[in-house]
């Protein structure tokens, strides 16, 4: 009996699980996670986004379903197989929204395709971080296991009943560490700045990323579009502030699907 064909990993429905796809979609809008993060946390989005927006959630591997999958925790080395992945899906408008270190990873493809003169984004939104230029953030992912597990914990975003989970940690950890590492990544020599509008997404209580911190984002676009928003709470105001924030990205995705191309 012929053995079943081994699955691509670099296959769209590997890294897009719950994209469904519109006749003819008006904006596509790429979602990137937090560290430990998968495209779950986008679920229920679809619904909320102005009407021809398609949602496509990025899955990265060494989460749920790709859980054995080895995580990467190198940019340069994401980029390489994450930009052939996107390419035919680039053929409509779109944009990205990043939150934490899909923040990090949301500027990094945007300034690949603007170095190649690709196609550009018409905006990126950005949440829970601050610009890389002015990063202040440690390199925890090099810490010892107990003391970058105390370091989890300071962040909130990893339930205390995981963390008590020895042997479930001993899955998720290496995980979490490459994120971390995508997260701290150096921004290297003379960045240039982008050509496309960005938006920020702040938490009034985020331990940290200041809300000062959020205004150096200004400094990585040369576009005018620059806006920033505050909503109540920390590092994770996503989990309670969904509704406020669906609405502002909608203002945001609205404005630029009907800004010239």
């Amino acid at each position: 009996m012929p053995s079943a064909p081994t699955p691509n990993p670099n296959s769209p429905e590997r890294w897009f699980p719950s994209r469904k796809p519109l006749t003819d979609p008006r904006l596509r809008l790429f979602c990137l996670p937090f560290a430990g993060g998968s495209a779950s946390i986008y679920s229920g989005w679809q619904g909320g986004l102005p009407p021809g927006v398609e949602l496509c959630a990025v899955q990265l591997p060494g989460r749920e379903r790709r859980l054995m999958e080895k995580p990467f925790d190198n940019m340069s080395a994401l980029m390489d197989v994450l930009l052939p992945v996107l390419a035919p899906l680039l053929d409509k408008p779109f944009a990205f929204f990043g939150y934490s270190m899909g923040s990090r990873i949301s500027l990094e493809l945007t300034r690949r395709l603007q170095a190649r003169n690709g196609p550009l984004p018409r905006g990126l939104v950005l949440a829970a971080s601050g610009a890389p230029r002015e990063s202040d953030r440690k390199p925890i992912h090099h810490l010892p296991q107990e003391q970058f597990i105390e370091e989890l914990r300071r962040y909130d975003g990893t339930p205390e009943e995981i963390l008590q989970h020895r042997e479930l940690l001993e899955l998720l950890v290496p995980t979490l560490r490459a994120d971390f590492a995508l997260a701290w990544w150096e921004n290297g020599p003379g960045p240039v700045k982008l050509d496309v509008p960005i938006s920020v997404m702040g938490g009034t209580e985020d331990k940290h990323v200041s809300l000062a911190r959020l205004e150096t984002w200004r400094e990585e676009t040369r576009n005018a579009d620059f806006r920033i928003r505050h909503f109540e709470g920390g590092h994770f105001f996503l989990r309670k502030q969904q509704p406020a924030m669906l609405a502002a990205l909608g203002e945001d995705l609205t404005r630029w699907m009907a800004a010239p191309a």
